[in-house]
């Protein structure tokens, strides 16, 4: 019988090696990545183009074009689309981000041919019905109005805005009047326009060579186009401290935070350290200062954000109002201490586990690993971006701790929101 007593044995992370995907190039100069591994006959197929919010020309088209894929063809409605893809067990499911828009489908292998017919009328024959536009722009309506309600929405949303200003796609947020305006033109109009904008291709799962011709005949249709250029980064923004309160509510809602690196600078992954040991996950010094030790919070954390065009670093949390203040100063002790106290080799070794471990945790099945490789390609990086995390990890010392915390953590270069 097992000794539940007696824990398992502890074993180094030698290395980290996955299998990585194959390019495939279609007629229509679509790249199309292959990931052939898993042990179930589960195919995933994701299209990514650069059609995010960043190059919409009205607040909204690129969530609503997205969106109302699914609510209608030039031979389908709604209702059919849907009995289809629940008659097959599938998943068809849009998702637009500030740079990206993604359509996924996941099916049983045996099933591929009539999703990929769907899919591809989804895509080249979108109606963009009325009755189902408005029904989708009253649950945007009341999604903005409950997360508006709500003191961490208003603050990360505030935050955005005071880093890179309202007017730039990285600090603007739908709103309720955007949704309002918002028509069925504006929805063609991003379709022809933007909708296809460097549209690439994965797939992964239990792929025959038969499934992959089929896949690439289909895809062929797709009528791409180059993207479009974003909007520059507004430079030279001041740091800021925003204390907003309508007396409503009884916790306040903290967000700290700062421009910091993209993916591609040498120093983005020695930070991912830097910010997992200051509150990146449960066992981090902003966790126990401010969670165990004074019981000001159930939760805080900071977040390294990577987009295209820029970076930030996030530190968030919900407290009672009347330990604002202090918790505020505590977040800035555990910065201060990071940048005049070098780390004690134990607490880093900690974080290096759990960084790698962690990682290990996210490449155990094909789709994960595909994330993996999307994550690296749409920042224009390879496989060689792991590995420089494994050894940026592994080796990393308190002394470059220290002093990263020194070149990015200056105290007065962080922007702070408070709502309550």
């Amino acid at each position: 019988m097992l000794d539940r007593t007696i824990p398992p044995k502890f074993k180094e992370i030698e290395t980290i090696d996955f299998p990585w995907t194959e390019r495939h190039m279609l007629q229509n100069k679509v790249p199309l990545y292959l990931l052939n591994i898993g042990h179930q006959p589960i195919i995933a197929l994701e299209l990514i183009f650069k059609s995010g919010s960043c190059y919409e020309l009205h607040p909204g088209a690129a969530y609503f074009t997205a969106a109302m894929l699914l609510e209608g063809t030039a031979t389908k409605h709604t209702q059919a689309i849907a009995q289809i893809i629940d008659y097959y067990g599938a998943t068809i499911s849009t998702c637009v981000q500030r740079d990206f828009c993604t359509i996924s489908l996941s099916t049983l292998a045996k099933h591929l041919d009539p999703l990929l017919d769907l899919l591809v009328e989804l895509l080249l024959t979108p109606s963009f019905p009325e009755k189902p536009l408005q029904l989708l722009k009253n649950v945007k309506t009341q999604a903005i109005q409950m997360a508006d309600k709500k003191n961490n929405q208003v603050a990360y949303k505030r935050f955005c805005t005071a880093l890179f200003t309202a007017a730039h796609p990285y600090g603007s947020h739908l709103t309720v009047q955007d949704v309002a305006h918002i028509q069925r033109d504006h929805l063609c109009h991003h379709y022809a326009q933007t909708f296809f904008n460097d549209c690439t291709a994965f797939v992964s799962g239990q792929v025959t060579p038969v499934a992959l011709q089929r896949i690439k005949a289909s895809l062929a249709h797709l009528s791409v186009k180059s993207g479009l250029p974003v909007d520059p980064i507004p430079s030279g923004n001041l740091p800021e401290k925003i204390d907003l309160a309508d007396g409503s509510h009884l916790q306040s809602a903290i967000v700290i935070g700062k421009k910091l690196l993209v993916k591609q600078e040498a120093d983005f992954l020695p930070m991912v350290v830097v910010n997992t040991l200051l509150g990146g996950y449960f066992g981090s010094r902003l966790m126990r200062n401010i969670r165990e030790d004074k019981g000001y919070t159930y939760g805080i954390y900071s977040n390294m954000v990577a987009l295209l065009q820029a970076g930030y670093l996030t530190i968030s949390t919900e407290v009672a109002q009347e330990v604002t203040k202090q918790t505020i100063q505590e977040i800035y002790k555990e910065i201060e201490i990071l940048q005049h106290e070098p780390v004690t080799e134990e607490a880093l070794q900690n974080v290096k586990n759990y960084l790698l471990g962690h990682f290990l945790t996210t490449i155990n099945d094909p789709f994960s690993i595909m994330q993996k490789f999307q994550t690296a390609y749409l920042h224009g990086l390879d496989q060689s971006y792991y590995v420089a995390f494994y050894h940026q990890v592994r080796n990393i010392t308190p002394l470059e701790v220290r002093n990263l915390a020194q070149k990015y953590l200056s105290l007065d270069s962080f922007t702070e929101v408070v709502v309550r």
